[in-house]
């Protein structure tokens, strides 16, 4: 198996809104994508992103760089395809489009749920609801397929979660928190300095998230950033 990003959106933001306390003032693309799990015995999707106009609406100016039927149809897949969407979390540049996805079931954390049916006005506005009738509640860690395992990784939000598939190559795991590659692999002068990982600039809890990510390293091989607007030029992981 592996991970196939599907570049939807490209945000232009302050790096601090990644990297906590850091980068304040230098702006960074900022990229929206879905994730397609190939060589599963479903078809799954990671995330159902949302459109560059609702987001430039709310604030975050974007531009439309593709849209969920265009990646898909390059695979020979459409939407109604789709059987599993495992959503990392319900902030609306991930879930806000999962009305598209009519045959799917969406796999949520149940702390998620009850967080985003009455959120702390600190991330007010920013949840969206999804198919009710449709919903896989997991609690904590739990495979969803074979070879696909969701674990909760709270602090971005409190029900937040990765996925991590088994491959050829060990295992890789998608990072559910808002992150670019530099908060899971600092530049050696922090290292040097004993950070692990940078904590992400947006955060309910941000000694969670950054546990969080220490967690989801030592259960990986490989982590892929959410947000990272390198993955653009990437076909396939690993």
């Amino acid at each position: 198996m592996h991970f196939r990003p599907m570049l939807i959106v490209e945000e232009t933001g302050d790096k601090s809104l990644m990297t906590y306390l850091m980068g304040m003032g230098t702006p960074i693309p900022i990229g929206v994508y879905i994730w397609l799990v190939e060589g599963a015995s479903k078809n799954v999707l990671i995330d159902t992103g949302c459109s560059a106009d609702y987001l430039s609406s709310i604030g975050f100016p974007s531009e439309q760089v593709s849209t969920q039927e265009e990646e898909l149809e390059k695979v020979g897949l459409t939407a109604d395809d789709i059987d599993v969407v495992i959503l990392t979390h319900l902030h609306l540049d991930h879930a806000k489009d999962a009305g598209k996805f009519k045959n799917a079931t969406f796999v949520v954390q149940k702390s998620e749920l009850e967080f985003a049916a009455n959120p702390h006005p600190i991330q007010a506005g920013w949840f969206v609801e999804v198919p009710q009738d449709r919903l896989q509640i997991v609690d904590g860690e739990e495979e969803v397929l074979e070879g696909i395992r969701v674990v909760h990784t709270p602090g971005h939000t409190p029900g937040g979660q990765s996925v991590l598939i088994e491959t050829e190559n060990g295992t890789i795991g998608l990072c559910g928190l808002c992150t670019i590659r530099e908060n899971l692999y600092p530049p050696e002068e922090l290292r040097q300095m004993g950070m692990r990982v940078i904590t992400p600039g947006i955060h309910t809890n941000a000694m969670q998230a950054h546990d969080s990510l220490i967690k989801l390293l030592e259960l990986s091989d490989q982590v892929i950033a959410l947000h990272d607007a390198s993955y653009k030029s990437v076909e396939k992981i690993p």
